[in-house]
């Protein structure tokens, strides 16, 4: 029988042979765990993939189409030709599939009250958007003296408008888009698939994820094994700390994405962001205003790591609000998530903490070189989404204000009495990591291909509101008596 006190358990976990062996066996169980529960979550996180066997009524229309409506039923297993579908989304009394069959494009509606296909495999014709990234594709079907038209827009907003006898007798907008993505045919008429196009935004995923390892290294390398685990030998700052930037984000972001008026695009663009802690620019906020330097050192260190674990269980929280739009794949984003924070960090706190002379003559030029690349970057994102950020809509606008507001106070209030400690949650709670973001949007969603830039257009305004939100805080807290400290 053992008996531990606390100030025995402070003093092992500052000997260095602690240290040593703590990061060697994390980074091991990491490696496993993530090896070893990657199928089993991925079935988890989406609910309505073909992994799990419950079918879902929207579903249904899906089915091979030699099928006749009274065998349709939701006893019936689903064959779902995803790779065909251009378009799959429902609302309250009708799913909607558009599909591509051969060399044509065809229309399914299922009545969900009535249980049946009322409108099968009937051709569609096309007009194509003049402009992809701006206007819509429309769908229409006509089945004797009615049409049935569908829209979906680059920005995620769909409709289904029925017409009989040139009378409109329905039209919803509020559907909830399963499938998006762009089918040779059917929905990327006026696309043409260029090479060069192609390989410019290869190139530009790969310099954000190297501009993202850059910034964490030049972060990272400045710390040691004290600074980082600082904040874990005050649990009460530490649960305080988690619960605020790892649940109560999401839990807000939950809540005020179900506000009307939000696009597809847009609820999953919050969505990311929300899931997505650990902004590198945190750090440089932080101590501007006279942080607590092991405070934001710890907590960034200890955010990034348990965000393998905390993002994939975002993105199942999320799946239960949002079916079938959370496409995020667990692999994916630990892998991404492993290779541009976790490692960068764990190097650069070695180099700090064994090669201290080393750490100090990278400092400056890690910093500068990170700061420029991330320059660059934000350069090419806005002149790109400009105009879409500026017209992201009220909605959007009111949304990600409040959203960023609610998270700056509750922050603020649970860093405790002190003002250093006050600013560094604020601002870590508040701030997301939307470079992470836009690299899980970019290479995640395969079936919402055709919608992603408006998601990224969202996480893009999200972290500009975000960011003005956070300036009259800067503001405010600068005057406040503080210690004046140095990165």
């Amino acid at each position: 029988m053992f008996l531990f006190k606390f100030d025995g358990i402070s003093k092992k976990l500052s000997s260095k042979s602690f240290k040593i062996t703590f990061f060697a066996v994390l980074t091991l169980i990491l490696a496993v765990t993530l090896h070893s529960l990657t199928r089993a979550s991925f079935a988890i996180i989406n609910p309505n993939s073909v992994i799990n066997q419950s079918i879902p009524p929207q579903e249904l229309i899906a089915q091979s189409q030699t099928a006749t409506s009274e065998e349709i039923s939701p006893k019936t297993p689903p064959n779902i030709a995803t790779e065909n579908t251009a378009l799959l989304f429902e609302n309250d009394r009708y799913a909607v599939r558009v599909f591509r069959e051969k060399n044509k494009a065809y229309l399914n509606v299922y009545d969900q009250g009535n249980k049946t296909v009322i409108v099968k495999k009937v051709a569609v014709a096309i007009t194509p958007a003049k402009n992809p990234s701006k206007d819509p594709i429309k769908y229409i079907a006509t089945v004797g003296n009615q049409q049935y038209i569908v829209i979906i827009s680059p920005s995620g907003t769909s409709e289904l408008t029925i017409i009989k006898a040139g009378t409109v007798i329905y039209r919803n907008g509020t559907n909830t888009v399963e499938i998006a993505q762009k089918i040779p045919g059917v929905s990327d008429q006026a696309v043409l698939v260029n090479p060069t196009v192609a390989l410019i935004k290869t190139l530009f995923i790969n310099y954000a994820k190297l501009t993202l390892f850059a910034l964490m290294f030049s972060m990272a390398i400045r710390w040691t094994f004290q600074d980082v685990i600082w904040l874990w030998q005050k649990p009460a700052l530490l649960l305080r700390s988690l619960f605020s930037v790892l649940i109560i984000v999401p839990v807000l972001g939950v809540l005020i994405a179900l506000m009307p008026g939000l696009t597809v695009a847009q609820r999953i663009g919050i969505g990311a962001m929300i899931a997505c802690p650990g902004a590198p620019m945190i750090p440089f906020k932080s101590l501007k205003v006279g942080g607590e330097p092991k405070f934001v050192a710890s907590l960034q260190f200890t955010v990034c790591i348990l965000a393998i674990f905390s993002i994939p269980l975002t993105a199942f929280i999320l799946a239960q609000f949002y079916p079938n739009e959370a496409w995020l794949s667990p692999q994916d984003i630990a892998q991404q998530i492993l290779f541009s924070q976790v490692l960068p960090m764990g190097i650069g706190v070695l180099i700090g903490q064994y090669l201290p002379t080393l750490a100090n003559d990278l400092v400056e030029p890690a910093t500068k070189i990170a700061k420029l690349m991330l320059l660059l970057a934000v350069i090419i994102i806005l002149s790109l989404s400009l105009e879409k950020v500026l017209n992201a809509g009220f909605s959007a606008y009111l949304a990600i204000g409040l959203l960023s507001i609610a998270s700056l106070v509750c922050g603020h209030i649970l860093g405790g009495k002190k003002p250093e400690n006050q600013t560094v949650l604020a601002y870590a709670t508040a701030t997301r990591n939307a470079g992470l973001a836009i690299l899980l949007v970019s290479v995640n969603f395969p079936k919402l291909d055709f919608i992603e830039r408006g998601i990224i257009n969202t996480v893009i305004t999200y972290a500009i509101i975000a960011g003005v939100v956070s300036i009259p805080y800067t503001a405010w807290h600068k005057r406040q008596p503080t210690n004046s400290t140095t990165f």
